[in-house]
């Protein structure tokens, strides 16, 4: 059942709790800094223990998830705006993703995402995670978000 929001437009940052269902451990993203047209920042701090470490190493496929849970806050926080409740979506698809940078736990990191192409439910969005000015990872994901 979807609840009806305000539509007072929030002010921003907002924490991921407020935008996502997702909690932990499985809640990677801290807060949605920025939301302009189709593009988004977040921020994270990449864990130093947890689920997505893998012999005390970061798993490539976090950062990917980190792309798909900053679209998801930017989704989230429009649908805040429009008085609206959140819709369901999900990762259907991982495209072209690089890693040239080396990720330290404890970081905050910045995450970068735009929607680039939309056809009815499923959008693709190129998303890119920062370390200050280091690319740790980037590429494009293919989500699916339930219709109206």
């Amino acid at each position: 059942m979807e609840k009806t929001l305000t539509t007072d437009i929030p002010e921003l940052p907002l924490p991921a709790e407020d935008l996502l269902p997702h909690r932990p451990p499985m809640l990677f993203v801290d807060s949605l800094i920025r939301r302009w047209g189709n593009s988004s920042t977040a921020k994270a701090v990449l864990p130093k223990s947890g689920i997505c470490l893998f012999g005390g190493r970061l798993l490539t496929e976090f950062f990917i998830e980190l792309v798909a849970q900053a679209t998801a806050m930017a989704n989230g926080y429009d649908a805040l705006c429009a008085g609206v409740g959140q819709k369901n979506g999900m990762l259907v698809g991982v495209d072209t993703f690089s890693f040239p940078g080396k990720a330290v736990a404890g970081s905050t990191v910045r995450i970068e995402t735009e929607k680039t192409f939309e056809f009815g439910a499923v959008k693709i969005i190129h998303g890119e995670v920062f370390d200050g000015d280091e690319l740790l990872a980037a590429g494009d994901i293919k989500v699916w978000e339930e219709p109206d």
